[in-house]
């Protein structure tokens, strides 16, 4: 039985799965808890503990991704037999290592580190570098790993609804450079069309070539065609960034049909459509397309990890040769280190398992944020519950100044966003209730780093916070 007294402390500021996690860790490491040994079942260790049970499956989970813990069906959770990877001077830095300090609370679209399978990656990367050590280091394609982009077609067909094959893959450094591959070979007249608010990065980018943007509000319907189609035109259909909610199947097909009447091409930025907490994940707007105009950017960065820079474009057929033209180099391409390995742990189907469980645990987390942001007085601002995300966007009341509100909100740890800095179009977004000229005035608030029970209390300070901005304004 695991000595419960050191597993919480009531005034560490640490989440508490991870307390749980790292002080069974503890007790494994210097030997109190010995392998074989079974571990209470999660509900009565929540009861013993005054938690919630999601709190102890969370902690479980981690331990099991770790190495540290097996759970045998129909039987529990055991201690693995873990002395031939520790020593005393390990226990002895395991237990006097400092944890670095968090960047801040609430984050908007940051997914949680301690989600990531550790154990099972860095025992994919090993199998690699047995079994293809070359393949570590070395890439003949620049559209990247011929494994990988097998993969990425077969998973692209799985969740997204996407047809393609390996050659219409191209493995990028990130959504973003992506993003900016794309608009550098499309756009041959500077000019597209981008959603306002939209993505920061794709207008900095837009704004640095001097290019003419049309920018598109985002209404309650989603964005809608302009009169006059662009040349190229940006879209996030499944999950509207910043603001949430997806692109009525009409509108999609609106999209697609000007796209193909006047030549041009959408590009459809999927950044987490995995992350839909009502229901199976939307097809992506790519699926729907027969007439070959629309351009898929998916990432890995919000489902895996942010920090392997790995995305990728899916081409229509009649844009392959195009884009092989100008990546005539490997070195053009993403980092070669990470993408085999990626490729054996889809083809293992622990990448569809991670996203399964990623998406319970952040469908809890987004559960608790949202029943706390419905307690806030309507003052503050309002909401729209889309069950899809990772952060959630509360648009201002007309008194509210977003800045001030950022800024106090900054200073006592919170990680919040403006939307404001997302619109750079001087016209505020139909969705917004914040002032009636100007860029769109709102909040961007997170909640994947944090636990399902530790949210209501980390919502309410925050409310305090914009309450007291509030309060010295009046």
């Amino acid at each position: 039985m695991p000595d419960l007294a050191r597993l919480l402390s009531p005034s560490a500021a640490t989440p508490r799965y991870l307390q749980i996690s790292t002080g069974l860790r503890a007790q494994m490491i210097e030997g109190s808890l010995s392998a074989g040994r079974r571990l209470p079942a999660s509900r009565a260790l929540a009861q013993d503990l005054g938690v919630a049970r999601s709190t102890v499956v969370s902690a479980y989970d981690q331990l099991v991704a770790e190495g540290y813990l097996e759970g045998r069906r129909g039987s529990g959770i055991y201690v693995c037999d873990i002395a031939p990877l520790t020593t005393p001077m390990a226990a002895s830095t395991a237990a006097t290592a400092v944890v670095p300090a968090t960047s801040g609370l609430l984050a908007p679209g940051t997914p949680d580190p301690e989600v990531f399978p550790l154990q099972p990656w860095a025992k994919t990367i090993a199998r690699v570098a047995r079994m293809a050590p070359k393949a570590l280091v070395h890439l003949d394609d620049p559209f990247g790993d011929p494994e990988l982009r097998r993969q990425i077609a077969a998973y692209a067909g799985r969740w997204r609804g996407i047809t393609a094959t390996a050659d219409q893959v191209l493995v990028t450094s990130g959504a973003s450079a992506g993003l900016e591959l794309a608009l550098a070979l499309l756009v041959s007249d500077g000019q597209l069309a981008l959603e306002a608010p939209g993505y920061g990065p794709t207008q900095a980018f837009a704004a640095a070539r001097g290019w003419q943007v049309n920018w598109m509000p985002v209404t309650t319907a989603g964005v809608q065609l302009p009169p006059q189609p662009s040349p190229v035109t940006v879209l996030t259909p499944s999950h509207q960034f910043p603001l949430g909610g997806s692109l009525p199947i009409a509108m999609r097909q609106a999209f697609l049909k000007a796209a193909a009447t006047c030549g041009g091409w959408i590009v459809e930025d999927d950044f987490d459509s995995e992350f839909r907490y009502a229901g199976q994940p939307l097809a992506a707007m790519a699926a729907l397309d027969h007439a070959g105009r629309c351009i898929y950017v998916g990432t890995f960065s919000k489902t895996f990890s942010h920090a392997l820079r790995l995305g990728y474009l899916i081409l229509p057929p009649g844009l392959v040769d195009r884009f092989r033209a100008a990546l005539r180099h490997p070195t053009s391409s993403a980092a070669v280190t990470a993408q085999r390995p990626l490729a054996e742990f889809m083809a293992s189907g622990q990448y569809d398992r991670h996203i399964r469980r990623a998406r319970r645990l952040y469908a809890q987390r987004y559960g608790a944020a949202a029943l706390a942001l419905e307690s806030w007085p309507a003052e503050l601002g309002q909401f729209q519950r889309h069950e899809a995300g990772m952060q959630i966007a509360l648009h201002l009341g007309q008194a509210q100044d977003e800045q001030t509100l950022v800024r106090a909100a900054n200073a006592a740890g919170f990680a919040i966003r403006g939307l404001s800095g997302c619109d750079p179009s001087g016209r505020a977004s139909g969705r917004a209730s914040g002032r009636a000229s100007g860029r769109a005035q709102g909040l961007l608030i997170g909640f994947c780093q944090s636990q399902p029970e530790d949210i209501a209390g980390q919502y309410d300070a925050l409310r305090a916070v914009l309450q007291g901005c509030k309060n010295s304004a009046d």
